[in-house]
């Protein structure tokens, strides 16, 4: 059910429901007023009547009068001393009250209201029928209420042509978005809105902003990605051309082995792109589970152990405090091993790579040292973008690694961050976990 029409249902339905409440306290109170002004009527009349000179002509009158009007006339009644009761209606024998005032009385099957003044030298008495007294009352009750009633169905329209007024903008902003083209992204326009709907126009708005960014970031990986594929694929080309050209089995093995190590650095960049593409698509985080920090890095050190040794750099762990955290085991070795990759690559022969694992309160801290060439200071803020290298390193590498290192943290909760060493040259690494108790 639209809310349109729930909101007009609603309101119909409390304004029928207070309209019936309305119009049944203003008949009871038509009722009652009707009710104490004919009895205010009886109690002027009997004040008006003498020793009953009125009498005969009102018998004659009665006498004539249509019979349907004869029931809607008040009967006097007088009673001077001993003498016989003498009233305006021929035959009618009400009994006279011995006491001023108001009292109910039986006349045959019918009941009679009346109202009696006692008088030194007479008794007077003014009755009506009760059927009578119902009946005018009921009918001022009615015409009480008849305004009610037909001001009803008149608020129903009011009701919908209000409702409808309200709901306009809400309607103008989805016609807005249905007329819009699959690939529009811009904000929709608040003016107008209520304010109740206002917080959902915001949010909307914010998601076509998320979405438009992530659309953005693809659009830029694709581009990063096929520039930084194209040179690699384009030696490789080239040295299929020039295994054509080769003149001696040497220069056909040496050729293959660049061939190799050609395909070998693309197979790289795939690899490391996928896994990029993996940790920014935003699809659920892996398992987590308690894991030791310090067992993890040492079995990341021991990996990266072959690498160093060929480079001749002196690989090693200088702290090792106990610390458990939660995370995903995998997406953690991938972490720890990008960051020591990157800090024996750029570390010169006969450099040192230093690692700790060291606890602080509550957080696990896993600092890499190096004493490499650093980074230049300007730089750093960028050193997590896809596929930024800094000029001048000779090093091989794709751009990608660091950047892998960050969408992990992001996943997992950890604060990554790389500066130049104040004390001597190169960098370190830190990442900030919480650690669990």
């Amino acid at each position: 059910m639209s809310l349109k029409n729930q909101l007009t249902t609603w309101s119909v339905a409390i304004l029928t429901l207070i309209a019936l409440i309305a119009g049944s306290i203003s008949y009871l109170f038509a009722q009652k007023g009707a009710g104490l002004f004919l009895d205010h009527q009886l109690r002027l009349v009997a004040g008006s009547v003498d020793e009953g000179s009125q009498l005969p002509s009102m018998q004659e009158k009665y006498l004539t009068e249509d019979p349907q009007n004869r029931e809607y006339g008040f009967v006097i009644q007088v009673c001077i001393a001993d003498k016989e009761v003498r009233s305006s209606r021929p035959d009618f024998t009400l009994p006279i009250g011995k006491s001023s005032g108001y009292s109910e009385q039986v006349y045959g099957d019918e009941k009679w209201r009346s109202y009696t003044i006692v008088y030194p030298d007479r008794t007077v008495q003014v009755s009506q029928s009760d059927v009578v007294r119902r009946a005018i009352a009921s009918d001022a009750a009615l015409f009480a209420a008849l305004p009610i009633a037909g001001l009803l169905p008149f608020s129903w329209l009011l009701v919908v042509l209000g409702v409808g007024r309200i709901l306009k903008p809400l309607a103008d902003v989805t016609m807005a978005v249905t007329m819009r083209d699959a690939s529009s992204l811009e904000p929709i326009s608040s003016k107008n809105i209520p304010e109740e709907a206002a917080p959902l126009i915001t949010e909307i708005n914010s998601l076509l902003l998320r979405i438009q960014e992530s659309i953005e970031s693809q659009r830029n990986f694709v581009l990063d990605a096929a520039h930084e594929l194209r040179t690699p694929l384009a030696a490789l080309h080239l040295q299929i051309d020039n295994l054509s050209k080769c003149h001696s089995q040497e220069d056909l093995q040496a050729r293959i082995r660049e061939l190799q190590f050609g395909m070998q650095r693309s197979a790289h960049i795939v690899r490391q792109l996928l896994k990029m593409a993996h940790y920014e698509s935003g699809q659920p985080e892996s398992v987590r589970k308690q894991v030791d920090l310090g067992d993890t890095v040492k079995r990341c050190i021991s990996a990266i152990i072959p690498l160093a040794e060929k480079s001749g750099v002196d690989l090693g762990m200088v702290c090792d405090e106990e610390a458990e955290i939660l995370a995903n085991e995998d997406d953690l070795a991938i972490l720890i091993g990008n960051l020591l990759d990157n800090a024996v690559r750029y570390t010169s022969r006969g450099g040192k790579v230093d690692v700790s694992v060291e606890v602080e309160g509550d957080r696990a801290i896993v600092s890499i040292v190096d004493n490499g060439p650093g980074i230049p200071e300007e730089l750093l803020p960028r050193v997590f973008d896809r596929f930024f290298r800094v000029h001048g390193h000779q090093t091989e590498g794709s751009g990608i690694g660091l950047s892998i290192v960050n969408a992990i943290a992001k996943r997992e909760s950890a604060e990554v961050s790389l500066e130049n060493r104040k004390d001597a040259r190169g960098i370190r690494a830190t990442v900030v976990f919480s650690r669990l108790a």
